[in-house]
């Protein structure tokens, strides 16, 4: 390649000043305290478990044992072993030179826009809806987007097209009205508007032929509904005046008797 021998002298240049540290030994733990907590305590079935296994599957290297004092600890067994073992580690470690990659970290960061650099957007009135003659209390839109209903303290709830600015459908109401909400049902055109302390339901009719068809059969039904609870209601009125003439009957045959 080109650029081979420059970057080998680089290299070269850096392995006589470069220093790898050695190999750290791992700290001890509570197993290998003279005085271990009683949880790091073997049993003797737990030994002889632990003496079966091959000696690298073993958790330990040894039994930890508790002593009264440090003077009381024996000698280890395997010590000569092991710091035989760790100098054989230092001098026969593999020492590898990695290369380092000096980038700012700046240079990740994404640079943000300016605001200059997004236009075209809107920074202008663009649409008005106008014809409320009070504070607007309350706005919804409707699930496809199209339609906005709004509520006011002059008494009314207007539907505009979004696009237009145009009023479709304007009613007015007794009291002021706090609140408006869209039904989320996409095939039921009905607008839910809170009315002082009452809810009234509105057939927008703002949807298709089979939609209004729908939202039709759906108030004819729940009209039906309230009808016959109201029947219901009047007809256990008319029993219990009945019963309560009856009453009133009797107690007075009874008086005559007497």
């Amino acid at each position: 390649m080109i650029w081979k021998e420059e970057e080998e002298d680089i290299i070269s240049e850096n392995k006589k000043n470069f220093h790898l540290p050695a190999p750290k030994m791992p700290l001890p733990g509570h197993a290998e305290s003279y005085n271990p907590p009683d949880e790091y305590l073997m049993t003797e079935e737990e030994i002889e478990k632990m003496l079966d296994l091959d000696p690298l599957e073993r958790q330990y290297d040894f039994i930890p044992k508790k002593y009264d004092s440090l003077r009381h600890v024996q000698g280890y067994n395997n010590f000569i072993r092991e710091r035989f073992e760790r100098c054989l580690d230092l001098y026969l470690c593999p020492r590898k030179l990695k290369r380092r990659l000096n980038i700012d970290p700046n240079t990740l960061i994404p640079r943000l826009p300016k605001p200059s650099e997004l236009k075209p957007y809107p920074n202008s009135l663009c649409l008005q809806y106008l014809g409320h003659e009070g504070k607007i209390r309350g706005l919804s839109l409707s699930s496809d987007g199209q339609y906005l209903a709004s509520c006011s303290d002059d008494k009314t709830v207007r539907i505009w097209e979004v696009e237009t600015c145009l009023c479709r459908y304007h009613w007015s109401f007794q009291s002021p009205v706090i609140g408006v909400e869209w039904n989320p049902n996409p095939s039921h055109h009905i607008l839910a508007v809170l009315v002082n302390t009452q809810i009234v339901f509105i057939n927008t009719g703002t949807g298709d032929k089979d939609d209004m068809e729908i939202t039709e059969t759906l108030f004819t039904t729940l009209e039906a509904k309230a009808r016959g609870e109201e029947e219901e209601r009047e007809s256990e009125d008319e029993e219990e005046e009945e019963e309560e003439g009856e009453k009133e009957r009797e107690k007075e045959k009874m008086k005559a008797v007497w």
